[in-house]
């Protein structure tokens, strides 16, 4: 019950011109770094001659390679290419090595072009996610001792049952460690999504069953019986000893000046010596709430880890999970995850930090600090998600509305986005492209009757996806998920983040 070197997509490019000579030269004063080619300026034909030249297609000279060390290493490699790449994406503002060479670099004469020249440079197919086998096997500790263990499956869409309250009797179960009996099945998550555990009075709350799931436990200190009278649970990935590593570094923070905490978690056997092996990256709001209780600022966690080790388990992808922090106060934290549309709704409470928010400065913070540190630092891919809850929800709503290119899939739990009216969202929305490859994006809400805020959450959580459709957004990049017994809470949303994960991957 314990506790993924950047690959960006290479942009397709067409050689301009009949050429790519063999050496380049430059006889300008000034010599920029990452203008290989010494015309004086930077751009992809700079980052076509540096991989052309180490896959041994052409050859630069010194002076040209000198201008492609980038990274500050005096020392040509793919490294130097990926960041000229991410500064013409302006996902980085500036290069390690600074802007210019600090001394005149030799002019050298152009060799002659070679007699023939490709039409098209090679291009790198997109970083693809493992699909992954329907059939699940799922455990249940009997951590209260039931005298016999039903499992009721059904299919929160169509209402299909596998078998009728309450359900399929648990059989043949497996002691653990603790003394505790652990009963299995295998569930084919193509058919039914959902379970409730019980001994036909007692029973858990309808829990989430996808390719990210594993084991559930009833936790006897933080998740009693308290929803509804049903219980709701802890999740874990069955017979797993390993929990993955979570690193935590400082970074400054710029609106503000303060230092802000990112925690960065890497799956069990993750190798950071092991480049050919490369992971996807999740991006959180609220980070000091998804790994462990010992930093959560409400009781619960997202039991992140748990549900990615599930999904490893199963047959899935890792994928590494950075947990941004929020302000340590509620109103910067307010400040911090709103992002600023126009008028706020007048049922926002006044001087909560909701005013002239500062979300815009939060997503530049993810997008060119954030996301250059690890990929700088870790083995991953160019896949990216982004999510979070209540007002981190609608931030990382707004996150992925600004960096559409940048995140393939978006993550709203609970989103605030009752901040504003549906009139201020149709004039943001109206501003946004959707005609493009667009990313995937998951919303859910509870609407339990004793959670007044969540209540309050649910009609705008629940309408986003009709006004995103009217503005042209594909209806089959979009779901929306509810529980009427879900409350704001942690403990909520780390169950239905695997269904989240599930969804927003394709799995």
């Amino acid at each position: 019950m314990k506790k993924r070197l950047l690959s960006l997509l290479l942009i397709a490019v067409l050689l301009i011109g009949t050429v790519l000579c063999a050496a380049v030269s430059s006889s300008a004063a000034v010599q920029l770094y990452g203008d290989v080619d010494g015309d004086e300026d930077v751009n992809i034909i700079d980052v076509t001659l540096i991989q052309r030249h180490l896959a041994g297609i052409i050859d630069l000279d010194e002076a040209a390679q000198q201008r492609g060390a980038v990274s500050g290493d005096d020392e040509l490699t793919i490294i130097d290419a990926t960041l000229i790449q991410r500064f013409l994406a302006e996902i980085i503002k500036s290069f390690p090595a600074g802007e210019y060479l600090p001394t005149e670099a030799p002019t050298v004469a152009p060799t002659d072009p070679p007699t023939e020249a490709p039409t098209e440079a090679p291009t790198e197919p997109d970083d693809v996610i493992t699909k992954v086998k329907n059939n699940i096997p799922i455990y249940f500790t009997n951590n209260k001792s039931w005298s016999k263990v039903n499992a009721y499956l059904f299919n929160s869409k169509t209402g299909a049952v596998l078998k009728t309250w309450p359900g399929t009797t648990m059989t043949n179960p497996i002691t653990n460690s603790l003394g505790e009996k652990v009963y299995s099945m295998t569930v084919d998550v193509a058919k039914y999504d959902r379970v409730i555990f019980n001994n036909g009075t007692d029973q858990t709350t309808n829990l989430p069953v996808t390719k990210a799931s594993s084991g559930y436990f009833i936790d006897p200190v933080n998740k009693g019986k308290v929803y509804s009278g049903k219980y709701l649970t802890g999740l874990y990935p069955y017979g797993q000893d390993g929990e993955g590593t979570v690193n935590t570094v400082t970074m400054k923070y710029p609106d503000g000046n303060y230092n802000k905490k990112i925690y960065i978690w890497t799956p069990e056997g993750y190798n950071a010596a092991d480049k050919t092996k490369k992971y996807s990256v999740l991006y959180m709001c609220d980070g000091q709430n998804l790994f462990g209780q010992a930093t959560t600022l409400s009781g619960y966690e997202w039991e992140c880890d748990e549900s990615v080790l599930s999904l490893m388990q199963n047959g899935g992808d890792g994928v590494i999970v950075v947990g941004v922090a929020c302000g340590d106060t509620d109103a910067k934290r307010n400040h911090e995850l709103t992002p600023n549309l126009g008028q706020l709704a007048s049922v926002v409470t006044p001087n909560a930090g909701y005013e002239n928010g500062g979300g815009k400065a939060f997503s530049d913070f993810v997008t060119d600090t954030v996301i250059p540190y690890v990929e700088a630092n870790y083995n991953v891919n160019s896949i990216r998600g982004i999510a979070g809850s209540s007002s981190g929800g609608i931030e990382a709503f707004y996150i992925g509305m600004e960096n559409m290119d940048k995140f393939r899939y978006i993550g709203a739990l609970s989103p605030a986005f009752i901040l504003y009216n549906k009139s201020v969202w149709d004039t943001y929305l109206n501003t946004k492209d959707f005609s493009g490859e667009v990313p995937r994006v998951y919303f859910f809400c509870g609407n339990s009757t004793s959670d007044q805020l969540e209540q309050a959450l649910y009609t705008n959580a629940t309408a986003m996806e009709g006004w995103m459709k009217n503005h042209g957004y594909p209806t089959d990049k979009m779901t929306t998920v509810t529980d009427a017994e879900a409350t704001h809470s942690e403990g909520f949303w780390a169950l239905y983040f695997p269904d989240m994960l599930s969804w927003c991957m394709d799995l």
